[in-house]
């Protein structure tokens, strides 16, 4: 009996994490989709990792959507918060000189990003130019490549 009831909490524990691991993946789509006005969840999420848990929520969270089509850059070109390609020297410094290996997104020509910055001392919340006067980084960063129609989308905590 005790068998059972050991087998029956392991699976219960595996099923709660499965959840809660696919329920952040769209929580953070959907948060997304909230801040930029684009509703960015009706696309497959392709690839997740999530190293936050650490020490005070510490981490990266790195995800890529893929969408059928360009809609969504249609509806980004309208938008106040997504802006046109190339991206800025702090964010381009930061992303393609990383500072964190999980993190690998390829050189993007043709589409939008947006930047909003979660840090405390944020005077603008959509403005780069202070990202590299503090000593952490609390940002959510995406770029969406309209030559393949996806998004990488990281969430940066230290």
């Amino acid at each position: 009996m005790k068998k059972w009831i050991l087998i029956f909490s392991a699976i219960a524990l595996l099923l709660f994490s499965l959840t809660f691991v696919l329920c952040s993946r769209e929580n953070n789509l959907a948060a997304l989709s909230r801040q930029s006005g684009i509703d960015l969840t009706i696309g497959k999420v392709v690839s997740h990792k999530d190293t936050h848990g650490g020490f005070h929520g510490d981490g990266v969270s790195y995800t890529v959507v893929q969408y059928p089509d360009d809609s969504i850059g249609e509806q980004m070109e309208e938008s106040e918060t997504w802006h046109t390609l190339p991206l800025p020297e702090n964010l381009d410094t930061f992303l393609y000189q990383p500072y964190d290996d999980e993190v690998s997104i390829p050189e993007i020509q043709d589409g939008y990003y947006y930047f909003y910055d979660r840090h405390s001392e944020s005077r603008n919340p959509y403005d780069d130019s202070e990202l590299f006067q503090r000593f952490s980084f609390n940002f959510t960063f995406a770029i969406y490549d309209q030559s393949s129609n996806q998004i990488y989308l990281i969430e940066y905590d230290t």
